[in-house]
């Protein structure tokens, strides 16, 4: 007796037309949880993801994309490291997909983990508070000035030449030199080195992993 062949999960829904759109990228979050995804292809109906996040069936998610738009929905199937999510109604995909006039926004990922900046030749610690592939906000004691040029030595991830973009009471936002990859930083979220900060205070130089 022949075995009853499971549908692909591209074929989800079958009565919806699928505009494939490979490599797109979003932020894609949860009642407890935000990660990064790629969006392999969507419909009117919804969408198939990839991703790291550990999603079960039945999971409500919300997908922001770069263009400024967001659309919510349910988790209807997954796969390994992908899932198809059923929006909540349908939606104008032109609209959703359509560039913005504007740049694109970066799409921050939450996190909570001790960080060493290189920076004017001395070692300084400090609290990585979000994350994206182009930037982060460190909380550093240290006056940085406006432009200054930095390395950030993230424990998991390769170290990051960056230059600080704007200044805040003891915050920076640092612009990476180069975009972090999907893969690199995917799979980084899904370490414990994303929350492994156990104070509000930063760790001390010599305690910290290079």
């Amino acid at each position: 007796m022949m075995d009853t062949p499971r549908p692909a999960p591209a074929d989800f829904p079958k009565r919806d037309d699928r505009l494939t759109t490979i490599l797109l990228v979003a932020r894609l979050s949860t009642e407890n949880w935000d990660d990064l995804c790629r969006i392999r292809n969507v419909s009117s109906g919804g969408m198939r993801l990839e991703t790291r996040a550990a999603l079960v069936t039945g999971e409500r998610v919300g997908i922001d994309l770069k263009n400024g738009n967001a659309v919510a929905g349910v988790v209807v199937w997954t796969d390994r490291f992908e899932v198809g999510v059923q929006f909540d109604q349908p939606v104008d995909i032109v609209a959703l997909l359509a560039p913005t006039a504007q740049s694109p926004r970066s799409l921050r990922l939450s996190a909570r983990c001790p960080v060493v900046l290189r920076l004017d030749g001395h070692i300084v610690p400090g609290l990585l508070q979000n994350i994206s592939q182009g930037g982060t906000r460190v909380v550093l004691a240290t006056p940085a000035r406006l432009n200054d040029g930095v390395v950030v030595v993230i424990p998991g991830l390769k170290s990051q030449r960056a230059s600080v973009r704007w200044i805040a009471p003891g915050t920076v936002g640092l612009a990476f030199s180069e975009t972090v990859a999907f893969a690199d930083l995917s799979h980084w979220l899904a370490q414990q080195h994303r929350f492994s900060a156990t104070s509000s205070a930063p760790l001390s130089p010599n305690r910290q992993s290079s």
